[in-house]
């Protein structure tokens, strides 16, 4: 049985503060910001917040894989990368979720190579409990420690399509 920990309305809610908070933060620093989507437990996230950001927003698109099941395989497999150039750009990375920080970490080293003139991090949820290798600067909600499935993060492929983050009762 699956249990809503935030639901729908919520996130609709703080995906629209977080836009302003975005906004607030770069509109005297500049008119367009460069978001790359971290697909795919990103995507709904990604599409709901970029509407909520009252700048010039371009887009890119990674996709890395360091899960199975419900655990991290501590290998990092880069499926697609940005295909823009972020050189002197101000960069967002949106995530959908922040455990380790161990994707997240190879993601911005690697980013930080092109030379973007900022870049930051900004996550719907961010784990309670962890020693993250990295520090988000945008937060939607920090959470217990359970596995979470919807709003486009899945157990294998299943339940992105959740209009709300949830988890399965006796799984943690």
């Amino acid at each position: 049985m699956i249990e809503v920990l935030i639901s729908s309305e919520q996130i609709k809610e703080r995906v629209k503060q977080m836009g302003k908070e975005i906004t607030e933060y770069y509109k005297d620093k500049t008119d367009t910001i460069h978001a790359v989507c971290v697909l795919k437990g990103s995507i709904h996230f990604f599409s709901d917040l970029v509407q909520n950001i009252d700048l010039n927003v371009e887009y890119s698109f990674i996709q890395v894989a360091s899960y199975s099941g419900v655990s991290s395989t501590g290998r990092i497999r880069v499926k697609s990368w940005i295909d823009e150039p972020i050189e002197n750009k101000y960069v967002i990375v949106v995530e959908d979720i922040l455990d380790t920080g161990l994707t997240l970490s190879y993601i911005l080293d690697y980013l930080r190579r092109y030379r973007p003139a900022d870049l930051k991090v900004v996550t719907l949820l961010k784990k309670l409990g962890r020693n993250s290798q990295v520090t988000p600067d945008f937060v939607g909600f920090e959470i217990e420690d359970k596995f979470v499935i919807g709003y486009g993060l899945d157990y294998n492929e299943k339940y992105r399509n959740l209009p709300y983050v949830g988890w399965v009762k006796g799984n943690g």
